[in-house]
């Protein structure tokens, strides 16, 4: 039987390998991939929940299953940013972007410019280093009552936030609306690399900050989560315009795009070849490795503590399977964006399928020799690594890539991973 876990480990890890060939070889579609590893979140979703969560519940009780998935979600979590802050963060590109954030070249600004800006709607939901990125960038300015800030028709160089103050915004000499503290301005013209498309003139005395063009590219590059919020405030400006609504669609789904495509990974390497050395050198091949067996140790783990129940052949197996397919697509796909060498990529995953059968069997030797509590509470924690890796890395990728359709994906993902579970229990 331990053959066989081995074997059953290093076949649920073996997508892995195809992915990383796929990710390396191919340029595969942003929605596909995005469609693909949303599937397989939903599998793996329904996986944990069904074949450990439920089956922990019924052999050990609860206090196994949260203690161990606590555990495991803990770990996962610190151990991943511990491998990112020591040369592991090229194995994901979500990581990398985050990785270029902490640690560019800028300054950090000071606190009361971050204060300033807090209550910005665009701003509010981003990680603190992406506001401090930000922010490190932004020029203050003041305006007088009655002083025009940008004018219909001609170019936009700036987009503006509004720490104080209101300013009317005039359409064809009428009064569309006022904009108050907190909200944005300008980001249109940028996007769209068209005219002003409306007048704003200051009502009262105004404190702003403004982007240059050159550096609001930069932000939407490394910050989906402005590119996100950007996209929803151009989607409620578009509900209370004066167009049509066909004519406002079209408009949206092409800046929506735009948007997206501004905060590819291979965009910024491509336009700064300084990032790419920089992000080669601070690599460590040995973090990488490390950092993507974290990935797949729960997965093996559980494969092999249940090598044995036939139950697990198909369900947990397939769900393994499927899911790791795209993680090793996206990751090898941003490594090689990165510039590590394609020999390298494919080493290290075809290694890691060895490695998850190696692990897979050390499961099964657990299963034999530990007690029903201790089995419980690693297949629970397990199941907290796995969902801690699903919702850090899968989702928010997938999410990044194929926008809000991804949630279709992961709606079937989970109901073939359901009816699995249920055939096969």
């Amino acid at each position: 039987m331990a053959l066989s876990a081995f074997v059953q480990g290093m076949l649920g890890a073996s997508s892995l390998a195809l992915g990383a060939m796929v990710g390396v070889f191919l340029t595969p579609k942003r929605v596909l991939s995005a469609s693909i590893m949303a599937f397989g979140s939903g599998t793996l979703i329904a996986a944990t929940a069904f074949e450990i969560a439920s089956k922990v519940y019924e052999k050990a009780g609860f206090l196994p299953l949260m203690l161990g998935f606590a555990i495991g979600g803990v770990l996962f979590t610190n151990l991943s940013q511990y491998i990112d802050q020591h040369g592991g963060f090229l194995r994901k590109p979500a990581s990398s972007r985050r990785y270029l954030f902490e640690h560019q070249p800028e300054a950090k600004t000071t606190p009361n410019i971050l204060q300033r800006l807090s209550h910005v709607e665009v701003l509010q939901q981003l990680p603190e280093a992406e506001k401090e990125a930000i922010a490190s960038l932004v020029t203050p300015m003041h305006a007088k009552p009655k002083q025009v800030l940008c004018k219909e028709g001609e170019p936009g160089d700036y987009f503006y936030m509004i720490a104080q103050g209101e300013a009317e915004v005039i359409k064809d000499s009428k009064q569309i609306t006022i904009l108050r503290p907190g909200e944005i301005f300008g980001e249109m013209s940028l996007l769209t690399k068209e005219p002003r498309s409306a007048t704003v003139i200051a009502c009262t005395p105004m404190e702003l900050y403004q982007l240059n063009e050159e550096n609001f590219a930069q932000v939407l590059m490394r910050s989906p989560h402005l590119a996100r919020a950007l996209s929803q405030t151009l989607a409620r400006r578009l509900r209370h315009s004066v167009n049509s609504h066909v004519a406002a669609q079209n408009n949206l789904d092409r800046w929506r795009q735009r948007l997206m495509e501004q905060v590819e990974l291979d965009r910024l390497l491509t336009e700064n070849p300084q990032t790419l050395t920089s992000l080669v050198e601070r690599s460590t091949p040995v973090a990488i490795l490390v950092g993507t067996l974290l990935d797949n140790i729960p997965e093996a783990t559980v494969i092999g503590m249940n090598a044995s129940a036939q139950q697990l052949a198909w369900s947990f197996l397939l769900a393994v399977f499927i899911s790791n397919f795209p993680e090793a697509l996206s990751s090898a796909s941003g490594m090689k964006q990165a510039g590590t060498p394609k020999l390298q990529i494919l080493a290290l995953w075809f290694g890691i399928v060895i490695l998850s059968g190696i692990i897979a069997t050390f499961g099964y030797y657990l299963q034999d020799t530990a007690s029903l509590l201790l089995i419980g509470t690693v297949q629970a924690a397990s199941g907290g690594a796995i969902l801690a890796m699903l919702s850090s890395t899968m989702m928010p990728e997938a999410y990044e890539l194929g926008g809000s359709s991804v949630s279709y994906s992961t709606i079937a993902g989970f109901l073939l991973g359901f009816m699995i579970a249920m055939v096969s229990g």
